[in-house]
């Protein structure tokens, strides 16, 4: 009974992979494989299950192993919830070119006591389920491929192109964190609301909601979201466990204002404080809708990833429906949703990071000044590469010289000095040449120290995030 159950759910919604026409179906080169990715495998690895129908259990497993090697090295894989797709290793133009090595390379052979050429890219197989078909079984196969000495074996040959996935590693991946849209939580009346000081009432999203009991669709949403955002590479802070953390700092309503003897009291907003507690590089923005028709539910979602030092910038955006279904979780829905646009919406943010590791991470400083402050931005003047210079222009020199456009715009009043533009490198070195990211706490930081060693000014730095910090005087 097992097996005819899964036969009927699983093995039917096993992926097609494209079959060339007009070619003799017989031909390995040319036959149509069902294949999946079949779990997590280790790294340089991949694990598929393949269905086979064959005249024995013996012969079906062999022929599985066989048709795993051929899936990745002729026609790659479809994307899953939790995997990009995989891409041919060889190109049909290549394989064209060669086909009586691929036609040997695959041919299993037909005495037991040989092995074929592909049989040393498997490290083992497990007969997963089958049933009786006539004149023979119809099999599922999980098969543990050596995916990466596949590929190194084709490359040594001459063989293989460039695989995308091979490409993951030579960038750093950006650190990204999943939270409701505002557009949701007003729906949901996920809100805080004060009154300001002219007497008007102010509305804002409250992230402090996963311990109600109508946020149990969000938490299975953002965590669905955030499996399939680490299964592409990227680096996920949980939402849910980051405001557990916030709840218990103790200075969580402790704001900038009459402890530095500033006039006015300056909020954060629970976002700021989110986004300065995470020092996430990219923010997604999730909003999302469970509708139902008669029996069947579906998901529409809409998501955009912005850069969290300016939510004005948008790096990528998707939205859609997902197919309707009587049994499946929301977060299920979820995933089905998504998946035909998330490769392409990683793509993208991966490639805006890719491109501020050249050009820079855009952040804002501002220096300001206390009421007890014994300087002057513009008034007060040291000696600077022989010169007196202004305050506000030796620390506009000093930006110059460490960003990497050379060119921060600045507003100055008489309290506060603010800089934007300011293009930081992505990553710095320490003392021990280790590589690690540069945020703007760290490079004000930098700025602190010249301006302490050079001119005996004191100062304390307020982190904001990873694209604000300020330095106060």
């Amino acid at each position: 009974m097992r097996r005819a159950v899964y036969i009927s759910s699983v093995l039917f919604a096993l992926a097609n992979v494209a079959v060339a026409q007009n070619r003799d179906a017989d031909n390995i080169l040319n036959a149509q494989f069902n294949a999946r990715i079949g779990g997590v495998a280790p790294k340089g690895s991949k694990i598929l299950e393949m269905r086979v129908r064959c005249r024995n259990i013996n012969e079906a497993e062999e022929r599985a192993k066989r048709d795993a090697v051929a899936v990745c090295l002729l026609r790659g894989l479809p994307a899953s919830t939790k995997h990009r797709p995989s891409p041919a290793i060889v190109k049909e133009s290549v394989i064209e070119s060669n086909e009586a090595f691929f036609v040997d390379f695959l041919e299993i052979p037909k005495s037991k006591k040989l092995v074929g050429r592909y049989a040393k890219f498997i490290n083992c197989s497990e007969l997963v389920d089958y049933q009786e078909v006539p004149n023979g079984v119809d099999a599922v196969v999980s098969v543990h491929v050596l995916y990466d000495n596949l590929l190194n074996y084709m490359k040594d040959k001459g063989f293989a192109t460039d695989v995308s996935e091979t490409m993951a590693g030579k960038y750093l991946k950006p650190v990204i964190m999943v939270v409701p849209s505002d557009v949701y939580c007003t729906e949901m009346d996920f809100v805080q609301t004060w009154t300001d000081g002219t007497g008007k009432k102010q509305t804002i999203s409250d992230y402090n909601i996963f311990n109600k009991e109508d946020s149990r669709d969000l938490r299975l949403v953002t965590s669905s979201l955030n499996e399939i955002f680490a299964s592409r590479g990227f680096e996920t802070i949980s939402l849910e466990f980051l405001v557990k953390s916030l709840m218990m700092e103790r200075d969580e309503n402790a704001l900038v204002g009459d402890d530095y003897g500033i006039e006015g009291t300056l909020k954060e907003s629970p976002l700021d404080r989110i986004i300065r507690l995470a020092n996430v590089d990219f923010i997604v923005d999730l909003d999302f809708s469970l509708y139902e028709i008669d029996e069947y539910r579906y998901v529409a979602f809409n998501m955009r990833a912005v850069d969290p030092c300016s939510n004005a910038v948008e790096i990528a955006h998707a939205y859609g429906d997902g197919q309707p279904s009587r049994t499946s979780t929301i977060n299920t829905l979820l995933e089905e949703a998504v998946i035909n646009y998330v490769d392409d919406f990683c793509d993208k943010i991966q490639s805006h990071y890719n491109k501020m590791e050249t050009d820079g991470h855009r952040i804002t400083v501002k220096i300001k000044k206390t009421n007890k402050s014994r300087f002057d931005f513009q008034k007060s003047k040291f000696l600077f590469e022989g010169k007196n210079t202004k305050l506000c222009d030796i620390i506009y020199y000093w930006l110059q010289d460490n960003t990497i456009d050379n060119n921060p715009t600045r507003i100055i009043t008489p309290e506060v000095l603010t800089f934007n533009q300011v293009m930081i490198p992505m990553v710095t070195k320490n003392r021990h040449d280790a590589v690690r990211r540069l945020d703007s706490n760290e490079f004000v930081t930098q700025l602190q120290e010249f301006l302490v060693d050079n001119y005996n000014i004191e100062s304390t730095i307020y982190f904001r995030g990873p694209g604000e910090a300020w330095l106060i005087l």
